[in-house]
This record gives C-alpha cells, structure tokens and sequence, in this order.
C-alpha cells in the first residue's frame, strides 16, 4: 500500500469516528454509506473487476451501474461499523433493528444436540451478521483467516485484534476461530461437540482451503469454493443452513435463513454447494450488490 492509500484509509476512520461519536447510529449509517466511499482507497481500483463479472451475467447496463453504487454504499457501511467495532464500548449494537427470517430452522436444528453450520457469503457485512445471529441467543463461532502474515495486518493488525474482541462479547460465549491454509479443523469439530451455531462462507475461491477447493455451477458460469467445513458437516451429519444478512437503510437490517439439509438425510457436498450457491443465485438476481463475489467471476 502506498502513502496515498494509507493517507486515504486514515482520513476514512477518522471521518468514520467523527460520523460515530456526532450523528445517531441511524442517521451515520445513511451518511456513511455515501460518504466514505469517497475516501476509500482501494474501490477506484476494484471497480474494473467487480463492472466485468457483473457484466457476464446481466446485460442491461442500468442493473450493472445500479449493482456497483449498491456495492459502494455496503462498502461504506461496512466501514462505519467497524468504528464501532474498534471501540470498548458493546452497548451499540442494541440500535441495530433486525428482522429474521427462517430463524425457525435454526432452532429447530440446535435442538438435536449436535451444533448447525451456517453457510454465509461476502456481503459486506460479516462480522455484524455474526453478531445480530446472536440474537437467537445461541452459541455462535465464526470461522475468519488468520491473516497475521500479511502486510495489511502488520498496517491495522491493532486494530483487527480490537474487532474480534469487541466481535466476541456478542456470540453468546462462541468463539471467532482463526485459521491458517491448511490447518486441521480440531478447533472447528470441537465447536460442534458443544452444539454451537458455526459460520462458515463458502463462496470465494481465494487461496485457503486448496485440498478442498472445487468448482461449482452457478449462475451461467462456476465458481470455485472451498468445501472443508461442508465436508466435515456432512461426514458428521450436522445440520446445514445458508444465510445472509442484508441492510435496509438507517438502523435496520433483515436476516435470511434458508434450510439447506436437517442432518438426518444421506447427503452428497455436491448436493450441498449446489443449494447453497442457490440461495445466493437467487438473491443476487434480485440484489446483485449485496455480493462482494463479482470479482471472483470470470
């Protein structure tokens, strides 16, 4: 990263803190959500791969530019909140209005003692749908990458360590497991055993579970997904959801839970990446911006 960028992605959090500590939460996400994508440093740059998988799939040019100021909206949101996420203060996330739908599913399957993965995408807003998940007041572990390696962690890696531990008071005593490429998933089966509601995004085909990585159909072209955790679900025949959280504007926000398998059928991974992405198909035909994935489609 160069100067500039760290110059821009500075002037981001303070204008990110100065909307946090002066406007109320509703009023911020919306000027949010407007305002910082100025200051980001990294969309001018996206914005060429994210137009160009869209592109492979919707040819009316009106829906593509539509997708990408949604896309850019979600990103300054996404921003806004991690303001909130880097202080000590935890009483915030009370503001968050939030309907579920489908929580039905995920109540019924915690009830058979043997944890649910919930299958979720990248939709700008992860670490709040883990959290807003919490309030079916279930015990909720989040799988993220452990990216102390990388240049940007050793930049902000103070203040992503601030983020998961604000991120952990809301999960009902879960966990945020951190891994690496190729680590055994132990910690992941240990999350299970105690019944826990495990989150796990299956949509991206960067480098993290190459052993397991396979392509998929989706849409009119594939898309390569890891499938580990869907691997180890299945072997063990744990209940499988997929879900999503999306914004409504101001302080509202909807949770979407859609059944994928109830534990109790023989299932093939196939079977379950395939109603996965299904989910996602039909939700990005209806708002493509709410997938950070569009990159991913060549």
């Amino acid at each position: 990263m160069n100067v500039l960028a760290t110059l821009r992605f500075k002037l981001m959090f303070v204008w990110a803190y100065l909307l946090r500590i002066t406007l109320s939460y509703s009023t911020g996400n919306n000027l949010a959500s407007k305002t910082i994508p100025l200051l980001h440093p990294r969309l001018p740059r996206q914005k060429k791969a994210f137009i160009a998988g869209l592109k492979q799939i919707f040819a009316d040019n009106k829906t593509v530019e539509e997708a990408w100021r949604r896309h850019k909206s979600l990103v300054g949101l996404s921003r806004f909140q991690s303001s909130f996420y880097a202080q000590k203060n935890t009483r915030w996330i009370k503001q968050c209005e939030v309907e579920i739908h489908g929580a039905e599913y995920v109540r019924d399957y915690y009830s058979r003692q043997k944890g649910v993965l919930v299958m979720t995408y990248h939709h700008h807003l992860n670490m709040l749908f883990c959290n807003l998940l919490g309030r079916l007041t279930l015990p909720v572990t989040t799988i993220a990458m452990d990216a102390q390696d990388s240049r940007q962690y050793q930049k902000f890696g103070g203040r992503v360590n601030r983020v998961y531990e604000h991120a952990e008071k809301h999960l009902n005593g879960g966990d945020i497991i951190l891994v690496k490429p190729q680590r055994m998933m132990r910690s992941i089966l240990r999350a299970f055993d105690k019944n826990h509601l495990v989150i796990s995004a299956n949509d991206f085909p960067e480098v993290f579970d190459d052993k397991n990585r396979k392509d998929f159909p989706f849409l009119s072209t594939s898309l390569s997904c890891p499938t580990g955790t869907v691997k180890l679900a299945v072997r063990k025949k744990i209940p499988i959801v997929a879900a999503y959280l999306n914004w409504l504007g101001g302080s509202r926000f909807e949770l979407v839970i859609r059944p994928v398998s109830d534990g109790s059928e023989e299932i093939k991974v196939k079977q379950v990446m395939s109603r996965y992405l299904s989910v996602l198909e039909l939700t990005v035909q209806n708002q493509p911006g709410i997938w950070e994935g569009w990159k991913w489609i060549k």
